[in-house]
């Protein structure tokens, strides 16, 4: 069973979410940092959107799915949730999104933002002819 920090604003300090292979489910705790002795809100999914949809309600829906594939994607996710975040990631079709992803800190995150067919590079980041300055095709 691989367990990660649910890394959202107002639920990080013990709220967390994982995998477990043995079950094939699924899973988060998600406590509200202002109320850590109050009661966890325990969610189990058998999908990927569907969890992603099920802690984007219960940290008040305001997020988006496609947020919380965002912070949900850490450089400690490994294995299956990685694959499953990753192809989330390839689903993504505002711009912004792409581009916030391809700016990770997150290795692999950063990787798929960055090969994502909709990722437009920034000029100053495209290759430039050194003699007159112009944007090169690479």
């Amino acid at each position: 069973m691989n367990g990660y920090v649910l890394d959202i604003a107002g639920y990080s300090a013990a709220s967390f979410w994982g995998y477990d292979e043995l079950g094939d489910v699924l899973f988060a705790t998600v406590v509200p940092d202002a109320d850590p002795a109050g009661p966890a809100l325990e969610i189990v999914a058998v999908t990927i959107d569907q969890l992603l949809d099920r802690l984007d309600l219960a940290t008040g829906s305001r997020h988006g799915v496609a947020r919380m594939v965002l912070a949900l994607s850490r450089a400690e996710v490994r294995g299956s949730a990685r694959v499953w975040l990753a192809s989330r990631v390839r689903l993504f079709t505002d711009r912004a999104l792409i581009a916030e992803a391809s700016r990770s800190d997150v290795p692999w995150l950063a990787a798929e933002g960055r090969s994502h067919p909709l990722f437009e590079a920034p000029l100053d980041a495209m290759p430039s002819c050194p003699l007159c300055g112009s944007v090169t095709a690479s």
